[in-house]
């Protein structure tokens, strides 16, 4: 099965997501709500391509492959899209990164480097930035002030951990009668850091995201 990527011929799998063949193939769609092998929903829209037949934007980790589409995932057009994407998510995320947090290990900080992105573009519009981490078990903690609801720990921890409210007033909550459910494996794929083990690193600016 044959589509063609940013005007090259590119062999496919039947059934294979479009983020998956285009990694497969060395080309790289960024992806902040999307983990190989775990359940998730297109909420962040940073995997946006173009589906060039139709002219539409369409997000990566959902989209199945089909015969002979043609996909650009590199034009300028593409490009800026993911900024404002990534500026969308950063004005709900906490401007300043404060301890426990592995900037290193923080999907959105390389990812808002790379494309250019402003922390400030956009008015910062969240009510929960002065919340202090929650223990969840064990050494796990949980900072909603760094959460960009991506869902993958909402999907993933087994009726954990869930969403709670609508619109802009939207978060990522843990009831305390689901600690049990909750696997601290999930801070491995949290794109933010939001969900951490202790010990942790020291805190940074996010200063070059405003130059």
């Amino acid at each position: 099965m044959k589509i063609k990527l940013n005007n090259k011929e590119t062999d496919v799998f039947a059934g294979e997501k479009l983020i998956e063949a285009a990694r497969r193939n060395g080309i790289e769609i960024p992806a902040l709500c999307y983990a190989t092998g775990f359940q998730h929903q297109a909420s962040c829209m940073v995997c946006v391509v173009k589906n060039c037949e139709t002219g539409q934007m369409i997000p990566a980790c959902a989209t199945i492959v089909e015969e002979g589409m043609s996909i650009d995932s590199e034009s300028e057009e593409v490009k800026d899209l993911r900024r404002q994407s990534l500026e969308l998510l950063l004005s709900d995320h906490i401007a300043v990164c404060r301890p426990p947090c592995d900037i290193q290990n923080c999907s959105l900080r390389k990812l808002a480097i790379e494309y250019r992105a402003k922390w400030n573009r956009f008015p910062r519009y969240s009510a929960i930035k002065e919340t202090q981490p929650q223990h969840v078990k064990g050494n796990l903690w949980f900072d909603v002030a760094k959460c960009i609801r991506c869902g993958l720990c909402v999907y993933n921890s087994k009726d954990g951990f869930t969403f709670k409210d609508r619109g802009f007033g939207m978060q990522v909550v843990l009831p305390e009668e689901s600690v049990g459910n909750v696997e601290e494996r999930l801070w491995e794929i949290c794109p933010t850091q939001a969900l951490y083990l202790e010990p942790c690193l020291e805190p940074r600016f996010l200063q070059d995201l405003q130059d």
